[in-house]
């Protein structure tokens, strides 16, 4: 009876070391969640004194309203967009330094410049250089008579499309830096049978490179996923997801419904709402990294 009483207390030990931590964790997210769950069952705005409850109404009401569905396909293309051009422009940087000897340090610091830059600094930064009459890009273009007038690329039809070529910029290095410290760990003994065997560097990169990196993709993929997702800076520096609601994305929105409309229900209930979308999104990438992790 005494060994069997030791053997729970040696097997429940270290739960009880981690108690501490849980507690911290579970204070920190659950209490914001219920009570983010609470607000959004209420008719919760500052211009009523009283706050009723109303049930699922908030949820209903967001669920459908045109304004949403196009908040939500924009949130979708300016997640899936700017999740893969950064892992392409980030794969091809590291492929591309991972084959240098010399200049390796030098290439790696440059290209991590953009990450390092605050959010608000590139927002302010590209705002001023994009401006249709008086930004650097537009004169740019016009020296080198690509352009014969200038292009408005924060107006409604390119606003979007500029943001995700921004954001991309800003994120890649993420990749660029994952990708290769996982270049790095290939055996060379890999790489070099691969060469004498006579494979050329695409074949090498599709069938040695690609399935090393799978994991480190699909962990990538679930970070970047959920940054890109609730990203604010750029856009809200930018344009305050305009114009006409064209780079509104769901924090935008969230952010709106609070401090613009002051309507702290539907904002708790949309921000509900978002971190569905999230778990819906993330969840295959999440199944792919578990599947190359076991594999």
């Amino acid at each position: 009876m005494y060994m069997t009483d030791k053997r729970l207390l040696r097997k429940f030990v270290p739960y009880l070391y981690l108690l501490p931590s849980l507690a911290v964790i579970v204070s920190l997210l659950a209490y914001p969640l219920f009570y983010n769950l609470y607000v959004s069952l209420h008719r919760w705005q500052l211009s009523k004194p009283d706050k009723p409850f109303i049930g699922l109404a908030n949820f209903k009401d967001i669920l459908t309203d045109d304004i949403f569905k196009h908040v939500l396909l924009t949130t979708i293309i300016w997640t899936v967009c700017g999740v893969i051009l950064q892992m392409a422009a980030g794969l091809l940087s590291a492929l591309f330094v991972d084959e240098r000897r010399r200049s390796k340090g030098v290439l790696r610091s440059v290209l991590l410049l953009p990450w390092v830059l605050p959010g608000v600094v590139t927002a302010l930064m590209w705002s001023w250089m994009l401006q249709s009459d008086m930004g650097i890009v537009n004169d740019i273009l016009r020296y080198l008579h690509l352009i014969d007038k200038d292009i408005s690329w924060l107006g409604p039809d390119m606003a979007l499309g500029t943001l995700i070529f921004v954001n991309t910029w800003k994120a890649f290095p993420f990749w660029f830096l994952m990708l290769l410290a996982a270049l790095q760990d290939i055996p060379d003994d890999q790489l070099e049978a691969a060469r004498i065997d006579g494979a050329r560097w695409f074949s090498i990169v599709r069938y040695i490179k690609v399935p090393h990196l799978t994991p480190i993709i699909g962990a990538t993929g679930v970070i970047t996923t959920i940054w890109t997702l609730n990203y604010f800076d750029l856009i809200w520096v930018t344009t305050k997801g305009g114009p006409m609601d064209a780079t509104s994305t769901l924090p935008i929105y969230t952010y709106r419904l609070a401090f613009e409309f002051f309507d702290f229900g539907k904002s708790s209930a949309m921000a509900l709402i978002s971190l569905v979308i999230i778990g819906i999104i993330c969840s295959p990438y999440m199944r792919a990294m578990l599947r190359s992790v076991k594999e």
